[in-house]
């Protein structure tokens, strides 16, 4: 036989025997598994989270007319909390303001 023959012959003898995973180990395996799975579902949960979070910062920068580095937070809590003792009327015209602020509003990411 070919010395390539004899190498695949002595391969296949050198190789343990392949054994059968138990009933106990495969569960095992396929819970590690699920629990990679899940860790990485919320590492990009939060990375999506983090990515809203920060277009938001920008956002409310660019409608106070600041840059983000320079964003007043003390006036902007403030006016966020002033706005929660308002009428719902009034809650829905600052809302439509809002949103026409962001439609206007160029290169804007949903």
């Amino acid at each position: 036989m070919s010395k390539q023959g004899d190498f695949l012959e002595s391969d296949k003898v050198s190789r343990k025997p392949r054994t059968e995973k138990t009933i106990k180990q495969k569960i095992a395996s396929t819970q590690m598994r699920l629990n990679r799975l899940k860790t990485k579902e919320k590492s990009l949960s939060k990375s999506a989270e983090t990515r809203l979070k920060i277009i938001l910062g920008a956002e409310v920068a660019k409608a106070v007319g600041f840059k983000v580095e320079e964003v007043d937070k003390e006036l902007i809590l403030g006016l966020i909390l002033q706005s929660s003792n308002i009428d719902a009327e009034a809650k829905e015209r600052i809302k439509l303001r809002g949103k026409r602020f962001l439609e206007d509003m160029v290169g804007r990411q949903e």
